[in-house]
């Protein structure tokens, strides 16, 4: 413990030199990950929204860090989704374009026989820096790992969203 404390104090230095944005992100499905199996067809069920917190950490360079935990309604099915992704901004001073990309825990909920699942996460969008907010319109690609039918619901591999985050 000794040896890890100074290490602990540098961190905690650094640290305050960094810009950290916490705020919520919200929005829509555009192809939802999940598909109800009805005598012998398959339909589509979009999600109604996806909403929850948001924290960051910006670092130099215009990179950053970026978790999530998304509440996920729609279709009788509810979800929390926990991605966590690295980020790039490119230059600007207002508006911003950026991309990211990382990793996702889903813990789906009401589905008997289906619990956990992971996948990668890929998002492009713009940030739009005013005065005391940043507004981040996005568009995020998932594609998880597996499909397992249970229930007459059979679990896509991907999912489409368009987000909108505000961090202060």
């Amino acid at each position: 413990m000794t040896r890890l404390f100074p290490l602990i104090l540098a961190a905690a230095a650094l640290l305050p030199a960094q810009n950290i944005g916490v705020g919520i992100k919200g929005g829509i499905p555009l192809k939802d990950s999940y598909k109800f199996s009805t005598l012998g067809a398959t339909t589509l069920r979009d999600g109604d929204f996806v909403v929850g917190p948001m924290f960051e950490l910006r670092l130099p360079a215009g990179l950053g860090i970026e978790l999530n935990a998304l509440y996920r309604r729609g279709a009788g099915i509810n979800s929390w989704e926990f991605p966590l992704l690295a980020k790039y901004r490119f230059p600007g001073i207002l508006i911003r374009p950026t991309i990211g990309g990382g990793y996702m825990f889903q813990r789906l909920n009401d589905i008997p026989g289906l619990d956990n699942r992971n996948g990668i996460v890929a998002s492009g969008g713009v940030e739009f820096k005013l005065p005391k907010v940043r507004i981040t319109p996005e568009l995020r690609y998932t594609r998880f790992n597996e499909q397992r039918p249970s229930s007459g619901i059979l679990t896509g591999t991907n999912q489409v969203d368009a987000l909108v985050g505000f961090s202060f």
